[in-house]
């Protein structure tokens, strides 16, 4: 465990611009990286990784302060894609909505089909539509608080639900 940690040290310590990192070991058998050089050590070139890496660190605050004011910043239908033609001999269709930051307690999710709202309220963003017809259908969310109120609507999204295989 030592030597993975004498291993990975150097690479998180060590600056983006550093050039070599030496190697050697020590007189019990370890296996010692350092950016400072000792005598006898070998020379280890290292380059420069073009790549920057980032956090998000933006959208991680714009979504904290979505949650500390009870908006939401993204609410979409992700699943069924506009006008995807969905083959299907049980007359079902997965939909799949997308919500941040994640549903807040209190709330649920209307969903209507075809400009009719489904008997119950929603609480995950997966769930199965059975018993369509085939056909055209238009889908659409809503996020309601506790008193019903909407919060936030998704756009609409048109699918056609056709037979899965003619024999």
């Amino acid at each position: 465990m030592r030597i993975l940690i004498l291993l990975l040290l150097p690479l998180v310590v060590q600056p983006l611009h550093a050039r070599d990192v030496y190697k050697w070991i020590t007189p019990e058998g370890e296996v010692v990286y350092s950016e400072n050089y000792q005598p006898g050590a070998d020379t280890i070139r290292v380059q420069d990784s073009k790549k920057k890496t980032s956090l998000k660190v933006d959208e991680l605050d714009k979504e904290a302060d979505a949650a500390a004011t009870g908006d939401y910043l993204q609410f979409d239908i992700v699943q069924p894609s506009n006008d995807e033609t969905i083959r299907s001999d049980e007359n079902s269709v997965s939909v799949g909505l997308s919500i941040s930051p994640p549903l807040f307690d209190g709330h649920a999710i209307h969903l209507y089909v075809d400009g009719k709202k489904l008997d119950s309220e929603i609480k995950t963003t997966q769930l199965v539509l059975q018993q369509l017809s085939r056909g055209t259908h238009t889908i659409r969310a809503e996020i309601v608080d506790a008193e019903g109120e909407m919060v936030k609507q998704s756009g609409s999204t048109t699918f056609h639900l056709r037979q899965a295989a003619v024999n």
